[in-house]
Parts: C-alpha cells; sequence; structure tokens
C-alpha cells in the first residue's frame, strides 16, 4: 500500500456509528455544508468556520476515557501556503469547556485516506488505555516518508503524536490482543535509479513498549518467515523478466535487495549480504547488467547500504520528526 498525495482527491459523502462508539463524519463534496457535530462542539466549529477553516472529517469520541474530544481536519479557505492548506485539531470538552489542545498544519490531511487503519480510530490500538486517532497526512511530496500515517492519543489534557511512518498494516501479529505496526522500510526508494515499481523495500516491525513504539521485527519471526518466502518467489518470478536489454532486470535487483533487507531486519544481516552476493552473480545477460550488480553487491558488502543494514537496532524508538 503506497500511499500518495493524489489521495487528496479521495471524495467520500457518508457519516457512519462505527462499533467503538466512535462518530466518523468523512470528506464531505465541495460545495456541501460542513458535517455536523454534536452540540458541544457547535460554537468552537462555528468560531473555526468564521476563521476560514472549513471542517472536512471528524472522530468525536472520549479518547482519555473522561473527556469528549472531537478529532477532526480543516481545510483551510484560500490559504497563500500550499504546505499549510490543511489543519488537524483535536479539540477536548470537559463539560463545561471547550478547547484545542492539539493543531497541526500541512499540505493535507485525511482520516478516510489512511486506508484499513482508518477503521481501527477511536480504538485503544496499543493497551495503554487510551483511545488512538489514526490519520493520514502529506507533506505534497511524491514519497513514501513525504506521506506518513500517523498516530494520536489524548494524554494529560494534550495531544501527542506517538507513530508516524509509511505504515502498511495496524495488526495483532502474534495474538497478544495488541497490534503491532507494519512499516515500509522506505531507506531505499530511490536505491541505483531503480524505476518506482522495482524500488527496494521490507516491512518493519514496530511495537508498544513502555509507552512508545519500539523496533521489534525478531520477535515476530513468523511474519518475516512469510516475508522472505514471499519475496523469493517473486525474484523467482522476476528472473523470466530479464533479457539482453540494459534495465530488463531492475524487478530482478530490486526484490533482490528487497530480500537481503529483509532478512537483515531478521537478525541475519551476513546471511543477507550472502544471499545476495549469489542473486547479483546469477542470471545476468549483458555486460551492463554486471556491471551495476557489482557496485549493489560492492555497496551492500562495505558502502552505505553496508552500513545502512546495521544502523537499526532492537528497541530502538520509532523516529518522530
Amino acid at each position: 500500500m503506497r500511499i500518495y498525495a493524489f489521495i487528496a482527491s479521495i471524495i467520500l459523502a457518508f457519516a457512519s456509528v462505527g462499533c467503538n462508539g466512535a462518530v466518523l463524519f468523512d470528506l464531505q463534496t465541495p460545495g456541501e455544508a460542513p458535517p455536523k457535530v454534536s452540540a458541544k462542539f457547535q460554537a468552537e466549529i462555528a468560531k473555526l468556520a468564521a476563521e476560514g477553516y472549513r471542517l472536512k472529517e471528524a472522530v468525536e469520541a472520549s479518547l482519555d476515557g473522561s473527556n469528549q474530544h472531537l478529532a477532526a481536519t480543516f481545510e483551510r479557505a484560500k490559504h497563500k501556503d500550499p504546505t499549510q492548506a490543511y489543519e488537524f485539531r483535536i479539540i477536548e470538552s470537559d463539560g463545561s469547556a471547550v478547547k484545542t489542545i492539539f493543531q497541526r498544519s500541512e499540505f493535507f490531511f485525511s482520516f478516510s485516506a489512511a486506508g484499513d487503519p482508518a477503521s481501527l480510530n477511536a480504538t485503544d490500538i496499543n493497551g495503554d488505555g487510551l483511545k488512538e486517532i489514526i490519520l493520514h497526512s502529506s507533506s505534497g511530496g511524491n514519497c513514501w516518508s513525504c506521506n506518513p500515517i500517523e498516530v494520536y492519543r489524548v494524554s494529560n489534557h494534550k495531544g501527542e503524536l506517538i507513530a508516524a511512518a509509511p505504515i502498511q498494516r495496524v495488526v495483532d501479529l502474534n495474538g497478544d490482543r495488541v497490534t503491532e505496526l507494519v512499516v515500509a522500510d522506505a531507506r531505499w526508494e530511490v536505491y541505483e535509479d531503480l524505476s518506482h515499481a522495482a524500488a527496494p523495500s521490507a516491512m518493519m516491525i514496530y511495537a508498544w513498549r513502555d509507552g512508545r513504539y519500539v523496533y521489534a521485527p525478531r520477535d515476530f519471526s513468523t511474519f518475516y518467515k512469510s516475508e522472505v518466502d514471499r519475496l523469493r518467489a517473486l525474484v523467482e518470478e522476476a528472473k523470466e523478466e530479464i533479457t539482453t536489454d540494459e534495465f530488463s532486470d531492475e524487478t530482478y535487483v530490486g526484490r533482490a535487495v528487497s530480500l537481503a533487507i529483509t532478512l537483515s531486519h531478521m537478525g541475519e544481516t551476513d546471511r543477507a549480504v550472502k544471499e545476495l552476493e549469489t542473486l547479483m552473480n546469477s542470471n545476468a545477460k549483458s555486460p551492463e547488467q554486471r556491471k551495476r550488480r557489482k557496485a549493489v553487491l560492492t555497496d551492500f558488502q562495505t558502502g552505505e547500504s553496508a552500513k545502512k543494514l546495521r544502523e537499526m537496532k532492537p528497541g530502538d524508538p520509532m523516529p518522530l520528526g
């Protein structure tokens, strides 16, 4: 699931009440009235509307178990800076006062554009006792990291960003009823001038530990075994595409690198490089292909990619900015 800024064109027009009790108001089509919100938030929304904020989506729930919250995306009408065209806010009501406790501007925000993870909005996804908000954002760039999925919570009357990455899935991988974040490793997205379709990547697992998301792929061997099997099958398929044309093997190279990265996330970096060596030295059908593969292999043996394979350590917190 590669998410780009074109998702801003998605238009949905319905409101629903989820099984978690949260009320979700989705994007309205241009010209429609803003989504309705409950009475306690209407005055605040009207005030923001007068300031040029057009309500696009909202999730209404008690995120901390005591106060009521409205997590909302706004389009900032006629804003001169396109990178500030949208705003995400968390508004809190304690029964007597209503105020914004978190706000951030960006090129684009949307709940619905977050895809499947958005179905978990206003649920406790990590077992911390608080309900999280899952949001797609975009800085306007055309890269995986430019369009992250973000996860927020409310604690002590403050909105907190607790995850931001190219999150592909929010899923319980080990049956403990606490979800993990499956994140695309975007560090090789533009590697070796490969086409974007052939760009190498791999899945990283972040788990909730001691109040934060940390890098923990080695705790999920079953998931990674299936990823390795999947990538090996893709390498075999890509082999059939190789001809004497110079770039006919780019999918093969990209998938082989993806396999190596995945093995490294499993904690088997030496095996990863050895297997990459075997694949780079196989199935080449032109001198140009051999030359490029030699450069790739050298990079993963002693170059920048060799450093990248070893730079992440289990327990490292997810970078948030």
